[in-house]
């Protein structure tokens, strides 16, 4: 499936804390542009699982908390391909 954006509207949450949100979400855009070298993020193809499981990790979240965000099959299969590499 080529897709080139997912769009609905969802509910802003505002519990968390987005002082703490911000620089982890930077901190991965930072790690995302140091793998695509030169190229726009906006050109690099990737899995968008394994994207949201950077995001669950990079926001602190614990496995359990993974789990429920992913879902148990997807995090399985994740951890599983992240493990290989």
């Amino acid at each position: 499936m080529n897709l080139h954006f997912v769009r609905r509207r969802r509910q802003t949450v505002v519990s968390m804390d987005r002082v703490a949100v911000l620089p982890a979400l930077s901190a991965l855009r930072r790690d995302w542009e140091e793998v695509a070298k030169e190229e726009s993020l906006i050109q690099v193809n990737a899995s968008v699982g394994l994207l949201l499981l950077d995001i669950a990790t990079n926001l602190g979240l614990s496995q359990e908390q993974q789990e429920f965000v992913l879902g148990a099959r997807f995090y399985r299969e994740a951890v599983e391909r992240v493990q290989e590499h």
